[in-house]
């Protein structure tokens, strides 16, 4: 680049002969004279071209440091293109801002520069960096949702993460017209924020994110409760309110179809499901043991202790597993499980022997 720039200065400097020839009177040079001014303008002219290009392509050019860095680059909304060059230039990835905002301008790429976060390298040229921007792919980050987390989970999660914040998250949840879109009558759209890995920018909005989720869902679940069996007598919204039961009374895979079997023999006897994870969804997850008077606790409709059926709706986002259980109950006849304290229960069709069990593994 040294020696493009010096020789453009001795092209300025030096070239008295043409300034000589321009400062004449025209009409007073012979047809010699005449032809070879114009050729000489020509030519000065094409070797100012050369020069400013080789100039401005050495601008460009990947700055190719050694070791080649790489880095995360955060573009805000709103941010313009002199900023953006401002910190490309700063990070050692342009030589010249000005450039960069020249070039962008010239691509007409100025005024589509997306916000986002972007993977930046030094051996990427300056129109390859305006292109990538441009493009909007941003680098891609795991979110994943653990089966059974609550939609307020999954808010706290978001914020836990750097997407965003829960409190954003959550109005979101609350928005009708979401719920309209999709046809959803759950509250905070719960049970239908599927549980799973998702690659996402961090530009990505909580709107975008929820839509996400809930796509998901449409794509994965709809099938699953479309082969249920005639016996199933519940409907869609119910299966996933039970899944969602089974998600979070579950702890071992082999269990789920037992503790389906269950619920689903209670509901067809018109017995209470009686399910600790309703209550303790009622009460907002208390840090602290269930009490007598919680599962007496008549303020919540989600409390299957005193009231008969499923509860209103989902009580957490369950996963493909526990949603299958839900269509696909074992054959057994139990009424009752109890848990061992190891991750799995102890299942019976009597009530005497629950009660011996209950004692036995929970002292009670």
């Amino acid at each position: 680049m040294r020696h493009s720039i010096s020789l453009l200065k001795y092209y300025l400097s030096n070239n008295n002969f043409i300034s000589t020839l321009l400062h004449s009177k025209y009409y007073e040079l012979s047809h010699h004279k005449r032809f070879q001014l114009i050729a000489l303008i020509i030519l000065s002219y094409l070797f100012g071209l050369a020069i400013f290009y080789s100039c401005f392509t050495e601008i460009t050019s990947p700055v190719g440091s050694v070791p080649k860095i790489e880095d995360i680059m955060q573009i805000d909304p709103g941010m313009g293109v002199i900023n953006i060059g401002s910190i490309l230039e700063k990070k050692g990835f342009i030589r010249n801002a000005l450039a960069f905002q020249l070039v962008s301008i010239l691509n007409g790429s100025d005024r589509s520069l997306k916000a986002g976060n972007y993977l930046i390298k030094s051996d990427m040229s300056m129109l390859q960096i305006i292109r990538l921007i441009a493009s909007g792919d941003n680098v891609l980050y795991r979110f994943t949702i653990p089966e059974g987390f609550t939609a307020l989970e999954i808010a706290g999660l978001w914020e836990q993460k750097g997407f965003g914040n829960a409190s954003d998250f959550i109005r979101e949840l609350n928005d009708p017209e979401i719920a309209k879109k999709y046809n959803i009558s759950s509250v905070n759209l719960e049970g239908y924020l599927f549980p799973d890995t998702y690659l996402i920018p961090h530009s990505l909005t909580e709107h975008e994110a929820i839509n996400m989720m809930i796509e998901q869902f449409n794509r994965k679940v709809p099938e699953i409760i479309g082969a249920k069996s005639k016996n199933i007598n519940l409907s869609n919204y119910e299966i996933i309110s039970l899944a969602s039961i089974i998600e979070k009374e579950a702890k071992v895979e082999n269990e789920r179809p037992l503790i389906s079997a269950v619920f689903h023999n209670r509901l067809r006897l018109d017995q209470k499901l009686e399910s600790c994870a309703t209550v303790l969804y009622s009460l907002g997850y208390p840090d602290r043991k269930l009490t007598y008077n919680d599962l007496r606790d008549v303020s919540s409709d989600y409390n299957t202790y005193v009231y008969k059926g499923l509860p209103p709706g989902p009580i957490c986002n369950p996963g493909l597993n526990s949603i299958i259980a839900a269509v696909n109950p074992s054959k057994d006849k139990y009424l009752y499980f109890v848990s061992k304290n190891d991750g799995t229960h102890y299942f019976t069709e009597n009530y005497n022997d629950f009660l011996r069990a209950k004692k036995k593994y929970q002292g009670t």
